[in-house]
């Protein structure tokens, strides 16, 4: 259980590259195997600049969103699942907390995204990674950034209430996600402060070889 969470960031963060590099390009061809109906559409390079701008525009800065989500993670022989709730802040924050599996309660782990941080904690380890980025190799050498990230979550969360990936990775990761309570709330800390009692962890060697493709 203590590896979902390190499973879960690689795996949410490569989906968004994937998909970011495919509004990109207007390749036809699916980099990821959706499962469920979603609504991603092609752009052409031409295109790209009028079609980004007005999506990001119809979002008011602040606009919240919150829903509960069931995660399955499958890599190999690893299969993993969990429940835990998605924050997503427009223009400020996503978060994703996943909450011990058999207790239901106690939070385990937690992915918090903001425009210039990525801030993944580990509660039963007591560590965790605060890095940029510009830090972040992975994401930096795909281009990825917070806006890029922050579009994806909010056409999927919004589109679909269950959908199915394939990520292509070193060992390919099966990700499996299902939203539920869907609402606007509001009464919710939108930025984690990290307990001094925690170890921070270089993300470039922890995600190394789960980013690998």
């Amino acid at each position: 259980m203590n590896r979902l969470i390190w499973l879960l960031v690689p795996a949410l963060l490569m989906l968004a590259s994937c998909r970011s590099a495919q509004k990109g390009t207007g390749n036809d061809e699916e980099t990821t195997t959706p499962v469920a109906t979603v609504t991603v559409p092609n752009v052409s390079k031409d295109k790209k600049n009028t079609e980004d701008a007005p999506a990001k525009s119809r979002m008011a800065a602040g606009t919240n969103f919150t829903a509960k989500v069931k995660v399955r993670l499958r890599q190999g022989d690893k299969d993993i699942s969990t429940t835990g709730s998605l924050r997503m802040r427009y223009d400020d924050v996503i978060q994703i907390t996943l909450v011990d599996p058999i207790l239901g309660i106690a939070e385990v782990g937690r992915l918090e995204l903001s425009p210039d941080n990525v801030l993944v904690i580990d509660r039963l380890n007591k560590r965790y990674v605060s890095t940029t980025y510009e830090e972040f190799s992975s994401l930096k050498n795909n281009n990825i950034d917070f806006d890029k990230i922050q579009d994806f979550f909010w056409q999927e969360a919004q589109n679909s209430d269950k959908v199915s990936y394939t990520i292509p990775a070193n060992r390919p990761i099966q990700l499996d996600l299902q939203l539920s309570n869907k609402s606007n709330a509001a009464n919710w800390e939108a930025h984690t402060t990290v307990s001094s009692k925690y170890v921070k962890t270089d993300a470039n060697k922890l995600f190394s070889n789960l980013m690998a493709q």
